[in-house]
């Protein structure tokens, strides 16, 4: 069954925090979850977007109460990549639920939400998340440089865009 993907809750964003601290990025980069929900808060307020992906498509949990936990989030940009371009910031998806479709949902949800802004998706990709890249690649992004120590000292940041059609 496809993941419900909705715009986040204030409610959702310590989740969200938690699943992102949780992922190789926040271990690597040492996020802590109190200021990456703080952040995440501060880029709502600011015009950023934040979708979730719930499991069971928003069917309610067996005890018949909420919608069931949040699988995944996407923190997008609108105009991120140089003032112009729809940028991913952050993607992560609990590491239990990796592997069926809930990182391809929330990105499709990206490029679907931005497709009237600019001329390319861009995103950036840790050079030792190599299976990150390879997933990009396999949506149709391509390698468009690095960026030494652009968020920690010894890791490049991957440019990656996909032009739209």
């Amino acid at each position: 069954m496809s993941p419900l993907i909705e715009d986040a809750k204030l409610g959702d964003i310590d989740s969200c925090a938690r699943i992102a601290c949780e992922s190789e990025i926040g271990k690597r980069y040492g996020f802590m979850r109190a200021a990456l929900a703080e952040k995440m808060r501060a880029g709502l307020a600011s015009g950023a977007i934040i979708v979730v992906a719930r499991e069971g498509a928003g069917m309610p949990d067996a005890g018949g109460g909420a919608p069931r936990g949040i699988l995944g989030f996407a923190w997008i940009d609108p105009r991120g990549a140089f003032g112009s371009a729809p940028y991913l910031k952050l993607i992560a998806v609990d590491t239990n639920k990796r592997s069926g479709g809930v990182g391809s949902a929330l990105l499709a949800e990206f490029e679907r939400r931005t497709l009237a802004i600019g001329r390319v998706w861009t995103l950036m990709v840790s050079d030792f998340n190599l299976g990150a890249v390879a997933f990009y690649e396999k949506h149709g992004y391509c390698k468009a440089g690095a960026i030494p120590g652009f968020a920690v000292d010894g890791i490049a940041e991957i440019l990656m865009v996909k032009k739209k059609t």
